[in-house]
């Protein structure tokens, strides 16, 4: 797509959005010489399943602090349990 004028994308902005998010193709914008590009962020998430998307979470894998961890006596069961409460935050 050609670079347009602010002025241009004020005129028609919602016709231009749906364009570049049904093409994939970004948008450049010109003002004072300068260039701003409005891009389609990637759809990772388009024809997956419920277990597809699990499996895809699971492999982010849990997001702690090593600050935050307490390995414990893994033996006595606590770690099973839990409530909101047991959080000092």
């Amino acid at each position: 797509m050609a670079d347009i004028t602010l002025t241009a994308l004020r005129k028609d902005l919602f016709r231009l959005v749906d364009r570049v998010l049904e093409t994939g193709r970004p948008l450049t914008l010109v003002r004072n010489g300068r260039r701003l590009t409005l891009a389609a962020e990637p759809d990772f998430t388009a024809g997956e399943d419920r277990e597809q998307r699990f499996d895809r979470m699971m492999a982010m894998g849990v997001r702690e602090d090593a600050a935050d961890f307490d390995p414990g006596d893994i033996t006595d069961g606590a770690h099973l349990a839990w409530s909101p409460e047991d959080n000092p935050r």
